[in-house]
């Protein structure tokens, strides 16, 4: 009795592990298109680098406190939108849209709208390097 328990169990297995691989196998077909938002050359100083990758929620009508980098920082925006304000420029990034933010230039981000708004930030940069210096507030 317990060689046959043991069989249905094994047989048992087996089928449910074929089900599985059958499945993956159909997974394997592409879903989706990949489409490049930002391409940009960068010069590395030599070294370790380290990559962050940073969630920001922004609230509708609030602002980033000015700040600058010292290190490439790219901006995805998942949800809403976000306006850059860098030296005295604005530039509007929406959903689905991603720029290149420029090293050590005096910004904040602002989210002018009625709507919340969400963005992933990815910054390289020596492990030692932070990734933004706040302007001190008077």
């Amino acid at each position: 009795m317990k060689l046959l328990t043991w069989a249905a169990g094994a047989a048992l297995v087996i089928a449910s592990s074929w089900s599985v691989a059958q499945d993956l196998t159909e997974i394997d077909k592409p879903a989706s298109e990949l489409e490049e938002v930002l391409a940009q050359e960068i010069d590395l100083p030599p070294g370790d680098q380290s990559v962050r990758v940073v969630r920001v929620a922004m609230e509708p009508h609030t602002a980033a406190a000015w700040h600058s980098h010292p290190s490439p920082v790219y901006v995805y925006v998942i949800e809403g939108e976000v306006t850059l304000e860098v030296e005295g420029e604005t530039k509007t990034v929406k959903a689905g849209e991603a720029v290149a933010e420029p090293l050590d230039a005096r910004m904040r981000a602002i989210n002018t709208t009625d709507q919340p708004a969400r963005a992933v930030v990815f910054q390289i940069s020596p492990k030692e390097k932070a990734f933004l210096e706040e302007e001190a507030q008077n």
